[in-house]
């Protein structure tokens, strides 16, 4: 698929491009790549990408910023990045585990964590880190290409891929803030420290706040002046940023707090379930019921008719009783 000439490499199009070992038609984990061979691969990324360099060197431009990738680079492509291939060295290679959505929503991340690893990144996906670092991601990675190639028995397989998966990404999320504070000495322009202290701001308080006038206020600056720094630092305003943190939220409490939505409705600070339910259902499509007990993998769940989510929401308004 293209648009404005660029091509989308889907999960379903990088499956077909390696031999590779994948949970689902939502993650896939590339066996070793060498990356001479992906010099035709101009493309924007349907997914996320998590990827280490193992050896050689290469040169790649993400987003239009030339960026290299040495021996122990961690490099993160969020959905809708645009990668080309400028130069790889004989010798390159690495792997990379990329996911869905839809994947991630199936797995048990905080939502603080999620923030982090999203937008931590923006001016620097690429950052070199120490070897034991890299063997770490490595040895996680290689796990689950054990676990989906018939190495572990099938019953639980589910959960065990969603463990690793997780410790995974939290691994990498704590090295995205380590390398992501300044060093003694680095400078920062007043930019890059509101963006940064808006994104501290929306990691503490997404559970109860959704006003971007809330979040200017505590960073003194104006709601237009806060959305015009997020849209330059990540082509996103306020509320968009706002919503994102809010709607993940709620599906990780949906899915995994044990809470009513009732409860849930409560806890994010909502007027009423309704209301509640209103805003979840203009964001995601679906009611929070429905929702709720969808399993993050099919869509059968998420199509049954209108009466099967009346009837799902009168017995949890039942139980609020």
């Amino acid at each position: 698929m293209k648009q404005d000439g660029i091509k989308r490499a889907s999960i379903e199009r990088l499956k077909s491009r390696f031999e590779t070992a994948y949970y689902s038609e939502d993650v896939i984990i590339t066996p070793l790549v060498m990356f001479r061979e992906l010099e035709d691969l101009t493309a924007l990324i349907q997914g996320v990408s998590i990827g280490v360099t193992v050896s050689g060197t290469a040169k790649i431009k993400i987003n239009g910023k030339l960026h290299e990738l040495r021996p122990n680079t961690l490099f993160i492509f969020n959905e809708n990045t645009v990668i080309e291939q400028v130069k790889a060295s004989i010798r390159s290679s690495g792997y990379m585990v990329t996911y869905s959505q839809q994947y991630l929503n199936s797995i048990h991340v905080d939502t603080q964590d999620l923030i982090s690893i999203y937008h931590g990144f923006l001016d620097a996906p690429c950052v070199q880190i120490e070897p034991d670092e890299a063997n770490y991601i490595h040895d996680i990675s290689k796990l689950m290409r054990e676990v989906l190639c018939d190495k572990s028995p099938k019953s639980g397989r589910e959960k065990v891929i969603g463990s690793l998966f997780a410790a995974m990404f939290h691994y990498v999320m704590g090295i995205v803030q380590h390398h992501s504070l300044p060093e003694s000495g680095a400078t920062s322009n007043r930019t890059d420290e509101l963006f940064n202290r808006f994104l501290d701001l929306l990691r503490e308080y997404c559970s109860t706040e959704r006003s971007v006038e809330f979040y200017a206020s505590k960073m003194g600056i104006t709601p237009k002046y806060l959305s015009l720094i997020l849209k330059k630092k990540s082509g996103r305003n306020a509320s968009k940023f706002i919503d994102e943190a809010v709607v993940y939220e709620a599906k990780r409490l949906l899915k995994y707090s044990g809470l009513s939505i009732s409860e849930i409705a409560t806890k994010l600070n909502f007027a009423s379930q309704s209301f509640f339910g209103k805003y979840f259902k203009q964001r995601v499509g679906v009611s929070p019921s429905r929702y709720k007990i969808w399993d993050g993998r099919t869509e059968e769940l998420m199509s049954t008719d209108s009466s099967f989510e009346r009837l799902i929401e009168n017995k949890d308004d039942d139980s609020e009783a």
